[in-house]
């Protein structure tokens, strides 16, 4: 393994303690939030003096520090989100995780000098992806969690970029950055960094009817909780494929987990760079597993696990299985159970009972053999108390180790540090001449010390080499171990201890400066040179080109989105100005092909209706040539433009001479986005559906730019690499084929208070989850058009001609009313919608906003 550079390991730090812990116990690298605008609100984070504590306690141990500023910001917050980039650089952190576009166009303009990291939030998955990221500015690329090893491996060798992807802890069901679930359920998003996690509560696999079609009983409820990522045994390929960090997953989890997980990585990698036969050890595995598992899975690394991704019976930690119950004796209420795993007074114990859920303890008490003691063995049979009654055979779970936590607590708790820089002190003691030591760690950083009192003439005991070896070396609660003492003694010469203990403070406090000043990426950027950049980025999103059909000042044109031919003729004779077509279908349907999208453009082109080729907002390397030999039949067509949603497919659009229109996956929040967007040649930015009536308004009037907004249809809420069905019902697993049992067919998942949420699976075995209830805005449509709104969008993926035809017609007769003396026929529109959405209708975030 010594060929390969040796990764970068990548600990999360949600609050002071989970950084120590995971400085302590080996990690190369941190990655932590300020206390706004990242991804994790939900942790601790750190204020300004936190996070420069932080920079400085973790340079002077040589670990890096990476902050996340990784969520869409609106046009209010970029400028203060690029002063806090701003004290970032000047506090010395080794680069920021961003996810918004428009703060890292800014950022590239401001302040080049900070290293800049695209967050798994960008939703990076392939080549194209990653070269236009480097293109922006970025240094590294942390990838989707959906890639397979081929892939990054393909990634890195083509392009030489820095790669870093998650090793280790929890794993979302949806591509990162494409997941409005928590957002449009509760009004949380996870793009502002307040995901609630519903994908972790109860579903049920529905048909078009509403009856399951898997017992639940037998499967689970937890139908989109996904194990825990662990690729503890697989670190070698993962070296082979050149992937810079390796990153453990974890803000929000507890201190002892991050002591104990860096750890054991620590020490995996470390072996695997020198051991030709890679191994992990019992008592490693056992740990990771005890610390916090929900089961665990390797992902996507190694080809689509099916079912075997997700832990279906129980989202939350399932502990060591420690042993079952023989019996229950009512009268003690103490159970017995024979042990596989030892246990010991302070372990937290969980039974899972045959009837009734689960009953979770403290162990206060052991009994074996009519005796209490601390601990047992694995093999005994002990008594233990438990509150309620238990039957033979329900198993036990160890969900909290007593000495796994003490252990890892130790490595953060107390003022000792476990991590030590080597250094040596250079000691000058001469007749007449203060005190003089000089301190040096291996990488050349140096500090020096004097005393204040010249040396005299010993009368008793001269110093000696062993005397000031012995002082030097009292360096117990500093981040330094002793290397060695290197002596210019005269004979018979003596100074003060004091002196000699605070020349040796002064040393080290002054190589510790050198060592913080040594680590910066780059000098402190001073706040002038900062304000006169910020002032002079000042951006309008100008558009160069226009889509045809619209200016500024005309009414809205009417775009929907179809996945089959008879939806987009239904469309296109009720009225619609453009259809989104061809490049995304779903299995619940008819197949589009290259017949199917010449005779849409034919139909549109019949009808005086711009036809624009619509492409999936996940493509994969291994499928991009099926898109791109669409793209090319868009172009002899030709389609009047290409609505893309991909970075990978920014730059193939261009090749084609068509016009870009930006889909809803670019997330657009604010004007700098949109500005990059258009830069790229986009004519066309549909805006994010998490956007308020006045985020739009301040948007369509801040920049002369075509924009699109969603008015109508279910909000797509998820797309995900894991299927449902073919997990489900089609067998998907490792080494085993999916049965395709989405074809023709429709399911939905239903959740706990009965919400429907309509599922389909497109040409490429990716779930599409939308919202149960139908987006609605056909009573607004006249406040977008005095915004300038450019297009009004249906979504009638997978809805049908008829939805296709009647919310066309709805919304054409709204845009020819008159909103002040027809307001009684815009509420029979809406009433009409809501026949095709029996859960009711909702005006999405337009009116309520996210947090």
């Amino acid at each position: 393994m010594t060929r390969s550079a040796k990764p970068e390991l990548l600990a999360p730090a949600g609050d002071w303690e989970a950084l120590v812990a995971a400085v302590q116990n080996g990690a190369d690298a941190v990655y932590l939030g300020g206390k706004l605008y990242n991804a994790r609100q939900g942790a601790a984070n750190f204020d300004h003096e936190e996070l420069q504590r932080a920079v400085d306690y973790a340079h002077i141990r040589g670990v890096k520090v990476y902050v996340t500023v990784n969520i869409l910001l609106s046009d209010e917050e970029l400028e203060d989100a690029a002063r806090f980039l701003h004290f970032l650089q000047q506090a010395g952190a080794d680069g920021v995780i961003l996810q918004d576009l428009g703060l890292a166009n800014l950022a590239r303009q401001v302040l080049p000098e900070l290293p800049l990291h695209a967050s798994t939030q960008m939703t990076v998955h392939n080549r194209a992806g990653v070269e236009k990221l480097l293109a922006l500015g970025f240094r590294r690329v942390v990838l989707a969690r959906e890639m397979s090893l081929k892939e990054i491996r393909d990634i890195k060798e083509a392009t030489g970029a820095e790669l870093e992807v998650f090793i280790h802890g929890a794993l979302c069901i949806c591509y990162s950055g494409q997941c409005l679930l928590s957002s449009m359920i509760g009004g949380r998003s996870g793009n502002r960094g307040r995901c609630a996690q519903p994908c972790r509560l109860r579903y049920t696999l529905v048909d078009e009817r509403g009856r399951p079609v898997v017992d639940s009983r037998e499967v689970g409820e937890y139908l989109l909780s996904p194990r825990d990522l662990n690729l503890s045994g697989h670190l070698p390929d993962l070296i082979r494929a050149g992937i810079s960090s390796f990153k453990i997953e974890g803000r929000m989890k507890r201190p002892e987990y991050v002591a104990t997980v860096v750890r054991i990585y620590r020490n995996l990698i470390d072996r695997a760079m020198v051991e030709e036969d890679f191994y992990i050890t019992p008592e490693e595995a056992r740990d990771l597993a005890q610390i916090f598992n929900r089961d665990f899975t390797t992902g996507y690394f190694y080809g689509r696990p099916g079912y075997e991704l997700m832990s279906y019976k129980r989202p939350n930690n399932r502990g060591l299985f420690l042993g079952r119950v023989v019996r229950y004796h009512p009268h003690t209420r103490r159970a017995e159970v024979a042990l596989e795993e030892p246990l010991r007074v302070g372990d937290g114990v969980e039974v899972w009972v045959s009837r009734g859920g689960r009953v979770g303890v403290e162990v206060h008490a052991i009994w074996e053999k009519g005796r209490q003691v601390e601990q047992a063995p694995a093999g005994s049979v002990v008594e233990i108390s438990l509150p309620r009654e238990v039957r033979p055979q329900d198993r036990l779970f160890k969900t909290h180790d007593a000495f796994l936590m003490e252990r890892a607590r130790a490595t953060f708790a107390s003022p000792r540090e476990v991590r030590k820089r080597p250094v040596t002190f250079h000691v000058r003691v001469r007749l007449g001449e203060p005190f003089r030591v000089r301190v040096e760690d291996d990488a050349g950083h140096s500090g020096l010390g004097t005393g204040l009192t010249p040396a005299q003439p010993a009368v008793k005991r001269p110093l000696t080499p062993e005397f000031l070896k012995e002082q030097l070396d009292r360096l117990g609660n500093t981040p330094f171990a002793l290397k060695d003492v290197r002596c210019e003694l005269d004979d018979n010469v003596i100074v003060p201890v004091g002196e000699i203990n605070e020349a040796r403070r002064q040393a080290l406090e002054e190589m510790e400066a050198a060592i913080i000043k040594s680590a910066r990426p780059a000098p402190p950027l001073p706040e002038d040179v900062f304000a006169r950049r910020l002032a002079g980025a000042r951006v309008k999103a100008t558009g160069r080109a226009l889509p045809a059909g619209w200016s500024p000042g005309k009414r809205p044109l009417l775009s929907i989105a179809v996945t089959d031919l008879a939806s987009l003729e239904a469309a296109v004779s009720a009225g619609v100005d453009q259809v989104y077509f061809g490049g995304e279908s779903f299995r619940s349907g008819p197949p589009v092909g290259e017949e199917e999208i010449r005779r849409g453009a034919e139909i549109c082109k019949k009808h005086g209706v711009r036809f624009i080729l619509s492409t999936p907002r996940i493509i994969h390397d291994p499928e991009m040539a099926a898109v791109e030999r669409l793209l090319d039949l868009a172009t002899n067509l030709p389609a009047q433009g290409v609505l893309a949603g991909n970075l990978g497919l920014i730059d193939r659009v261009a090749r084609t001479g068509l016009p870009l229109y930006a889909d809803l996956a670019f997330n657009v929040f604010n004007l700098r986005t949109a500005a990059y967007l258009l830069d790229q040649g986009a004519v066309q930015l549909a805006l994010s559906p998490e956007l308020t009536m006045e985020q739009v308004a301040a948007l369509v009037s801040g920049g002369h730019f075509a924009a699109e907004v969603l008015v109508q249809g279910a909000v797509e809420l998820m797309v995900s690499r894991y299927c449902a069905l073919g997990s489900l019902l089609g067998g998907l697993a490792p080494g085993r084929n999916c049965s395709s049992p989405c074809c023709g067919r429709r399911c939905a998942l239903k959740d706990r208070v009965g919400a429907v949420f309509p599922l389909e699976v497109d040409q490429f075995c990716r779930m599409h989850l939308f919202n149960s209830r139908d987006l609605c805005l056909v009573n607004d449509v006249h406040k977008f058009a005095e915004m300038g709104v450019a297009a009004l969008r249906i979504d009638g993926r997978g809805r049908g001609a008829e939805y296709a035809r009647v919310t066309v017609d709805a919304y054409r007769r709204a845009l020819s009313l008159n909103p002040a003396g027809d307001a009684g026929e815009l509420t029979r529109l809406r009433e009409r919608l809501q026949q095709y959405s029996p859960a009711g209708l909702t005006r999405g975030h337009y009116y309520r906003g996210v947090e």
